[in-house]
């Protein structure tokens, strides 16, 4: 099975830093195949076919790194099914930021609530099992919508954030390597 492993919070700013082609090489020697990395912000795709790949992945990343990482690990289908749930909205107003947020393990239900509750005219948010489409102003009154405001928020550490682009490419990335098996 093919899968999606997102990190968060690595190699920003210098800290946490995890060398991509580092972990290539920690994941194919620990039995993944198909390992690729895409862009340096924490995306690895790989196939594996043990029983718990989430544990596999974290296994891996405790073992060689001395901070810690959160992630998730999604399958291609689980990717695909996000995706299939695009809304139509997401990425066509130039003017604004368009982003996913993927849900770590320990994001609650709840805080899909809180968000709608909290969401101001100037965000559009649409729900996915795994993940949170979500634009809102790239600029002008950017400093007005909630997404600006959500580093306090008790689901901020709970979500890994991507933009469409990276998202989208992630999702073709992962459906050309289950076409080659």
């Amino acid at each position: 099975m093919d899968y999606l492993l997102l990190l968060r919070g690595v190699n920003v700013g210098g800290s946490h830093r995890v060398v991509m082609a580092d972990l290539r090489a920690q994941f194919t020697a620990a039995g993944a195949a198909n390992v690729r990395s895409y862009i340096n912000s924490g995306n690895l795709l790989f196939s594996y076919e043990g029983a718990d790949p989430a544990a596999f992945a974290t296994q891996i990343l405790a073992a060689n790194y001395d901070f810690p990482i959160a992630s998730v690990v999604l399958s291609a289908p689980e990717v695909a099914a996000s995706l299939a749930a695009v809304p139509d909205w997401w990425g066509q107003d130039a003017n604004f930021r368009h982003n996913a947020l993927f849900k770590l393990p320990g994001y609650e239900d709840a805080f899909d609530e809180l968000i709608r509750s909290k969401a101001t005219a100037y965000d559009r948010i649409a729900f996915a099992p795994d993940v949170i489409f979500w634009s809102s102003p790239q600029k002008v009154n950017y400093s007005r919508a909630l997404y600006a405001k959500m580093l306090p928020e008790p689901y901020y550490p709970l979500v890994s954030i991507r933009n469409r682009n990276t998202t989208l490419k992630l999702g073709k990335m992962l459906t050309k390597m289950a076409s080659m098996e």
